[in-house]
């Protein structure tokens, strides 16, 4: 089947994983307090909202209730949970189409499938169902398990046929696609590397693996097509929850995947299911972001103080300048090649490290990406971009100076503080 999908509008794509039910879980302690926040004295309906005292009473509150209890008891009590995931959920990949059209089509539709994420605007409408494959499987992503993590090797999934491992389908009418040669003389030579997985040669469907590490012996058995630009920690994180044998220690699903178009799609954070009786199933998905700053600090020690003022509500990649050599040349390098390749959101410079961005610009790959969006959406000025505050302003400067906190549709982390 053609899937419509192309190097312009699929150059980058995005996947959500869920670990052990997470989501879930939040959902249900959400409910609770959205249900029960005058009888327990909840300071607000909102478990976002909540302090960390109101926090740490959530379970003990859920177990002792009659009506929730039971519910409790069905997932048990260790699946309680009541804040996002820290690392967030939100996996972005670069394609290379250049090298490897066939897989990168197969993976961008069955991104795609299912979503409203090719549409560069603010759609209410319910996407269209994925279409249905030879297998009788929806051909899409979402909803599919993880089944393999090897720690120091590779996180495997997309069967989402079997579930497995042992099955799959791709979008060329099911058929089995062959190997492109230019993929197999890539080499799996670093960590966050995504790659096909297959059950030998010529034999690509949807499987799909993440490299942990290098992985040698996959070079020219395992055709390359992509890396991960954003979303790093999930990755590692996922490789938390691995074994030897490559059984996942506990449940990995994919609930969400798409398009990711920059400076339009949030790039990382975490889906919260919000209480809302006005909805059909009683909730109202909503994915609250987190940004991804790289910090700039005299020494290590400060720029680690600049991630502990930013908290959950930010990646962050940080850069301390009495251990980068090679001056400002290579300070500028390690700054704007994360920019350029849209891996970062801002860019914050302690009050000692203010001169170095007087010569950054933002990147021409950011001009390009706002000239394809709406005109409504303008490409970031610098001065939303490239920002100067004390640890202690950290969170505030992000959440009231740069151009994330302008996208007026995205629902921040940091709004809930």
């Amino acid at each position: 089947m053609s899937s419509g999908v192309n190097s312009k509008s699929c150059q980058l794509c995005y996947i959500d994983f869920d670990i052990n039910n997470h989501r879930s879980n939040l959902s249900l302690a959400a409910a609770f307090v959205d249900a029960t926040d005058s009888r327990y004295g909840f300071s607000s309906k909102h478990l976002l909202k909540l302090g960390g005292s109101e926090l740490s009473r959530i379970k003990d509150s859920l177990l002792m209730d009659h009506e929730w209890g039971s519910k409790v008891a069905a997932v048990g009590e260790s699946s309680v949970v009541t804040k996002l995931p820290q690392c967030g959920s939100r996996v972005v990949f670069r394609l290379y189409w250049d090298v490897v059209p066939l897989a990168c089509e197969n993976f961008a539709t069955l991104c795609v499938n299912g979503g409203n994420s090719l549409e560069v605007c603010n759609n209410p409408k319910k996407p269209k169902p994925a279409p249905i494959g030879e297998s009788g499987k929806a051909l899409t992503y979402r909803s599919s398990t993880i089944h393999r993590v090897v720690p120091g090797f590779i996180v495997q999934g997309g069967d989402f046929v079997m579930g497995n491992g042992a099955g799959g389908e791709s979008i060329y009418n099911g058929k089995k696609f062959k190997d492109e040669r230019a993929g197999l003389l890539l080499k799996h030579d670093r960590e966050l590397l995504l790659s096909m997985g297959n059950s030998g040669k010529n034999s690509n469907t949807s499987q799909f693996f993440v490299t942990f590490d290098k992985a040698p012996q996959c070079d020219g058995k395992h055709v390359v097509f992509g890396e991960v630009v954003s979303g790093k920690e999930v990755i590692f994180e996922l490789e938390k929850h691995g074994s030897s044998d490559g059984e996942p220690t506990v449940p990995i699903q994919i609930t969400d995947c798409g398009a990711y178009v920059p400076l339009f799609t949030p790039a990382a954070g975490s889906w919260y299911d919000r209480p809302d009786p006005d909805s059909y199933s009683g909730k109202t998905p909503e994915l609250i972001v987190q940004f991804r700053v790289g910090v700039i600090a005299p020494t290590m020690a400060v720029a680690k103080k600049f991630r502990s003022a930013l908290g959950e509500h930010a990646t962050t990649i940080l850069i301390a300048v009495d251990e980068v050599g090679g001056g400002d040349d290579e300070m500028t390098r390690l700054v704007t090649k994360p920019l350029e390749k849209f891996s970062l959101d801002v860019v914050l410079a302690a009050p000692a490290c203010a001169s170095l961005l007087e010569s950054l610009e933002v990147p021409s790959s950011w001009i390009d990406a706002a000239d394809a969006l709406p005109k409504d959406f303008k490409a970031p000025t610098k001065g939303e971009v490239f920002l100067v505050a004390k640890p202690v302003d950290a969170l505030s400067a992000v959440a009231n100076k740069s151009w994330v906190a302008k996208r007026g549709s995205w629902i921040l982390s940091s709004s809930f503080v």
